[in-house]
């Protein structure tokens, strides 16, 4: 066989697998890149994966932190196809196995100690990210490409099927029975659960000399505990006369059971100095029995797989004593049967995909991120600073990942069109505002609001359906869905409408709605900044009276003389407040910061309308009484659809609306984000990023 090394870093290579897309964990065919192979890196055609019931959880997302589309599995055995320049261990043709990690830092004290399992910036084999940004997908698919550390080699004499599991479940318990002391002859060890896990516990004891006793909730288990697995002791854990008979009896116990469950009992099968290991782990926190550890100098300790040399430590010694996992193979598209009986504990002791033989990888019908259409290329001109690029640098509302490009105010030139693109040409300037993507054929979708959309995919910090990250436009060039992107009439300068493409349609698409962009309409403003300048600019251009509400008296001088503002009340001014209740029909929130919103509402008219585009963190409260007694409504909106957004930018270019903006060089954005942080700015900042960013490419 001929070896295939790579150089540097291949182009991302196209794979197919199956993932869940939603809660609802079921699975799908799925196409998706991968990154290319690196110098350091191997590429496996993976021939078989076994299904653990973290698959499971993370599939629904029943523990809260599934990045959707999610392939899963991380017990991976396949052919080795190709080597970056660098391998040492591996050669193409080789047999290699891939666990519950493919990366780490490489240079923390757990790393460095062969703990890269304890390491703070281990990447999953799945639902995780590279340092470069790239998402990780597990085994459920055709092919994968690993840091060669991160793989361990798999002996001849080991069949694949049986050997998948071991690299969760089987390092998950060899590992804290080898650090513990409890894989020794003559040590007496408690298995909680009889199960994947359970069952490899049981394999490795009793090949080292072990006394073995499984505690379970299932006495059916127990003659092919005792006469298969060969177990000594076999007990159910509800009954209270074999616990008690057993008392004091144990060295050890691995409790492999993640449903929630006592510890006492366990406890108290331990010897004096015994040690309680918990490798299963229940979403509520047990209640832990700390007087019987007292009493008997025991402890209760954690443990999560094993690193990189500990597992092929233990694949070699399942090779030494002929151990495999007991499984039961099946096809792709069996998955979502077998995760339903994973729920049910209706498994024998783990199902594996035969992926090789069954996955069936259509290439030809390749999906991309971007349907019913194709993308446009742009060059990236300017980018406004919108306020949430720096709540997003920062993960100030917990949901960043990084690394993150922010930047969604974007003006370019199209420099490339796929081939159905029809609005544009190359040469063509081109806006693209906060999405650049949506799922096309829900009701929200076929009514132009893609902005509702549940698969809305915002323009950074999102993943398109094929799994690609999206960066944004502090960068030099964005490939977008052309149905995504806005036409910039000529007549626009560029600086100055790129911020409308976020700041100018979250204020204008709401105005619209609700009616408050109509001749002799009174519209109050909350907030003179980048959303609230662009308000008083859309109403004054239809002949609207405006209001503007600020906590800032130093505001009042250009609103009125620069941005025509008819009224500036000060928002903690009670007299003027005061003599203004009642006579607004709309009001247009922009502060994101907290405050109340008693004095707002009572500023309307009898069926006024409170409408909040800046989203405080803290929910304000709610004032119900005068709602009620002057059938006022508060609402929400958030940005607009791309016609109404289109529609937006047009109306702009008749009465010759931009924003007023401070033009900045590239290498300025740090501080541009910390003076957007103390309102420093008016009104937006715009990154000048074709002149000042000195891209390599």
């Amino acid at each position: 066989m001929s070896q295939e090394i790579s150089g540097a870093e291949d182009q991302a290579v196209k794979a197919y697998g199956w993932a869940a897309r939603d809660s609802s964990g079921v699975l799908s065919p799925f196409h998706f890149t991968r990154r290319g192979n690196g110098d350091n890196d191997i590429s496996m055609k993976i021939l078989y994966c076994g299904i653990c019931h973290s698959d499971l959880h993370l599939a629904k997302d029943e523990v809260g932190m599934t990045i959707y589309p999610i392939v899963p599995g991380h017990e991976i055995v396949g052919e080795v196809t190709k080597v970056g320049r660098n391998v040492t261990k591996f050669k193409v043709g080789d047999i290699a196995g891939v666990g519950c990690m493919v990366g780490s830092c490489r240079s923390c004290d757990n790393c460095t100690q062969d703990l890269e399992n304890y390491c703070p910036k281990m990447v999953w084999t799945y639902n995780k990210h590279h340092e470069d940004g790239s998402r990780t997908f597990g085994g459920y698919s055709d092919k994968i490409v690993v840091d060669e550390h991160f793989v361990v080699q798999i002996p001849k004499n080991l069949p694949l099927q049986g050997t998948a599991p071991m690299l969760c479940a089987g390092i998950t318990v060899y590992s804290p029975m080898r650090y513990f002391g409890l894989m020794e002859p003559g040590k007496h060890l408690g298995v909680v659960g009889l199960g994947g896990l359970g069952h490899m516990a049981v394999k490795f004891a009793k090949a080292v000399g072990a006394k073995v006793t499984v505690i379970s909730t299932s006495p059916n288990k127990k003659k092919e505990a005792v006469e298969q697995l060969g177990v000594d002791e076999f007990l159910i854990s509800h009954d209270q006369e074999q616990l008690q008979a057993a008392m004091g009896t144990m060295d050890g116990i691995i409790d492999t059971v993640s449903a929630a469950h006592p510890l006492l009992h366990l406890v108290g099968l331990l010897k004096t100095n015994g040690k309680l290991i918990l490798v299963g782990a229940p979403i509520q926190p047990p209640e832990l029995p700390v007087f019987p550890l007292i009493l008997g100098r025991k402890l209760v300790a954690g443990s999560a797989i094993g690193g990189m040399k500990e597992t092929q430590e233990m694949i070699d010694f399942a090779a030494k004593h002929n151990i495999t996992a007991d499984v039961e193979v099946i096809p792709m598209d069996y998955v979502n049967t077998a995760l339903e009986r994973v729920a049910k504990a209706d498994v024998k002791y783990r199902f594996v995909i035969d992926v090789a033989n069954t996955i069936k990888s259509p290439y030809s019908t390749a999906t991309t991120s971007f349907p019913n259409s194709e993308p446009i290329e742009m060059i990236n001109f300017n980018c406004g600073i919108c306020h949430s690029d720096l709540h997003l640098a920062k993960d100030e509302v917990g949901m960043t990942i990084y690394p993150i490009v922010p930047g969604h105010e974007i003006v370019g030139e199209v420099t490339k069109v796929g081939r159905n693109v029809t609005k544009f040409k190359v040469g063509d300037i081109a806006g693209v505002g906060c999405m650049v993507g949506s799922c096309r054929s829900c009701d929200n979708c076929t009514q132009d609001l893609e902005n509702y959309c549940p698969k809305m995919v915002w323009t950074y910090n999102k993943h398109h359906e094929d799994g690609s990250r999206t960066f944004g436009g502090y960068s030099d060039k964005i490939v977008v869905d052309e149905h995504f992107v806005v036409q910039i009439p000529k007549n626009l300068p560029l600086q100055g409408t790129a911020p409308m493409l976020c700041a100018g349609i979250t204020v204008y698409s709401p105005m619209r709605y609700f009616g408050l962009m109509e001749p002799g309409k009174h519209l109050g403003v909350v907030g003179l900044g980048g959303l609230g300048h662009m308000a008083v600019k859309f109403a004054k251009a239809v002949g609207a009276k405006v209001t503007v509400i600020s906590t800032s008296p130093n505001k009042k001088k250009e609103a009125v003389e620069q941005l025509g503002v008819d009224e500036f009340l000060i928002s903690h001014d009670q007299e003027q407040l005061q003599a203004a209740m009642g006579t607004m029909d709309g009001i247009i929130d922009t502060v994101s910061a907290a405050h109340p919103l008693l004095h707002l509402v009572g500023l309307l008219k009898t069926n006024g309308k409170l409408i909040l585009v800046g989203a405080p963190i803290q929910p304000p409260e709610l004032p119900v009484f005068p709602l009620i007694l002057g059938r006022k409504l508060v609402a929400g909106s958030a940005i607009g659809g791309m016609k109404e957004t289109q529609e937006m930018i047009d109306f702009a270019a008749k009465h010759n609306i931009t924003a007023d903006v401070e033009v900045i060089p590239m290498d300025y954005v740090n501080t541009a984000l910390e003076r957007v942080a103390k309102a420093d700015f008016k009104y937006r900042f715009v990154i000048d990023v074709a002149n000042t960013i000195k891209s390599p490419y």
